[in-house]
């Protein structure tokens, strides 16, 4: 199962928020060993910081990405701006905005309130992180 798969799943199965639910998914895929009560550390992202501020999916993802790129022990490496420079650039191409209301104005449905976005950004991060470790 694809990482957006997965994060969808917790998004719209579970009720998880849109950050919670991206990082667990690449928990999941990338075996990073965090718990539900690690990623509480991203709860606040959702729902772009509770105000339509940051998309809290963009947020998840650069949680994943730091788990994923930086060594055990290690909390400063002078690529890792570059690494996630490079998200957010293929993240603001593809929505047009880095914020939470203009996405959510454009792909929110009743039913599934935030999941497109959730699928979508969980497997562009799996296709992001898969093209780094090449």
């Amino acid at each position: 199962m694809k990482l957006g798969e997965i994060a969808k799943k917790y998004y719209v199965e579970q009720g998880l928020n849109c950050a919670v639910s991206v990082l667990l998914g690449a928990n999941e895929v990338y075996n990073l060993g965090l718990t539900k009560e690690d990623a509480k550390l991203v709860t606040a992202f959702g729902g772009g910081m509770g105000c339509g501020n940051l998309c809290g999916a963009l947020a998840g993802s650069m949680a994943a990405l730091g788990k994923v790129y930086l060594s055990e022990g290690e909390m400063y490496n002078p690529d890792f701006k570059e690494v996630c420079a490079g998200f957010v650039t293929a993240f603001t191409e593809k929505w047009g905005t880095t914020l939470c209301a203009p996405i959510k104005e454009v792909n929110v449905t009743p039913e599934e309130k935030c999941g497109k976005t959730v699928l979508e950004t969980g497997n562009m991060l799996q296709e992001y992180i898969d093209n780094l470790k090449k």
